[in-house]
């Protein structure tokens, strides 16, 4: 996905701190399989050796994959470095990680790489950070650094899993840690049969005079709702790229009647934005039909889905799909 699609839509992750002592604080990766070391992991930027287990693993991104593929891994990482911009533990997360034990840290003005040093790592995460281009060179001098494949955002969710699995020495765990996400979408298949072959369309209001749809089967939020028997509206699919040509269309006012489906999702960052999609004569009907109002972080945990949000935000959106039938 662009980058500007993130700056679209929002990531809404988690939230900010400050480095504290660190010197008490080790990852928990007792059950690492110490014969998966060495392992050299190649991506982007070259290829990375990791000698042993890590004890310290420090995540910095722009969405929240790779924490959530070490959480479900069983690893507890040290720090998190947070570039959305957000200042709390997404819901999806609550339960799930102690900040007493991992730091989460306000990155959205970029790393510091002093305080990621000061953490000690023997490990760093960052396959999901947008940046990384200028960061990487100083982050590898600290620790063994794990980019992005190719591209930022272009790894599916289960392929940070597969990555961060092979980086912990927990690839016999991969399996099951992307078996129990499988099972809130099969669970939604299961529930909503109807939802088979119903279109869908998903957008974002955050700019007056304009809503932002999801326009392509590349994304992985239309993936994702691909998955669970829903079909992206061709109407959309059709709409015009952004010019960053990402796979986010962009209508204007009288464009809003191509947003009409059988489940139709929006977000808004303001009620005004909101207020001033909703009087457009051509939305009248769309508001009459299945038409789900959902808040910016689950469209964004939609556009970002992880191991550990895909079940939430598939809660979240419940009543949109209970409503098809």
């Amino acid at each position: 996905m662009a980058a500007s699609v993130a700056g679209v839509l929002g990531l809404g992750l988690v939230a900010c701190g400050n480095v504290q002592d660190s010197s008490t604080q080790t990852a928990s990766s007792a059950s690492a399989d110490a014969s998966a070391f060495p392992v050299s992991i190649t991506h982007k930027f070259g290829t990375t050796k990791i000698e042993k287990a890590p004890q310290r693993v420090v995540v910095i991104g722009t969405s929240s994959d790779d924490l959530d593929a070490a959480l479900a891994l069983g690893v507890t990482p040290v720090a998190y470095f947070s570039k959305d911009g957000s200042a709390s533990v997404p819901p999806w997360l609550q339960g799930k990680i102690d900040p007493a034990k991992t730091q989460i840290i306000d990155a959205a003005s970029g790393v510091n790489a002093e305080q990621v040093g000061a953490l000690t790592p023997d490990l760093i995460l960052a396959t999901a950070d947008y940046g990384l281009e200028q960061e990487y060179e100083n982050l590898a001098k600290i620790a063994p650094t794990i980019g992005y494949a190719t591209e930022w955002g272009a790894q599916t969710w289960q392929e940070h899993v597969d990555v961060v699995a092979q980086a912990l020495g927990k690839t016999g765990e991969a399996a099951a840690v992307k078996a129990s996400a499988q099972a809130a979408i099969d669970q939604v298949k299961a529930q909503h049969p109807a939802a088979a072959g119903k279109t869908f369309t998903a957008s974002v209001g955050n700019t007056a005079g304009k809503m932002f749809t999801l326009a392509s089967e590349k994304d992985f939020a239309v993936q994702l709702l691909q998955s669970t028997g829903l079909k992206l509206s061709p109407a959309v699919a059709d709409a015009s790229k952004n010019e960053s040509g990402s796979p986010t269309g962009t209508l204007t006012p009288e464009q809003y009647d191509k947003l009409a489906a059988d489940l139709v999702i929006v977000a808004f960052t303001s009620p005004d934005l909101q207020q001033a999609f909703e009087r457009n004569q051509l939305v009248s009907g769309i508001k009459a039909g299945n038409y789900l109002v959902t808040d910016m972080q689950t469209i964004s945990a939609l556009r970002y889905p992880t191991v550990l949000d895909i079940p939430w935000v598939l809660e979240k959106l419940k009543p949109g799909f209970a409503k098809l039938g």
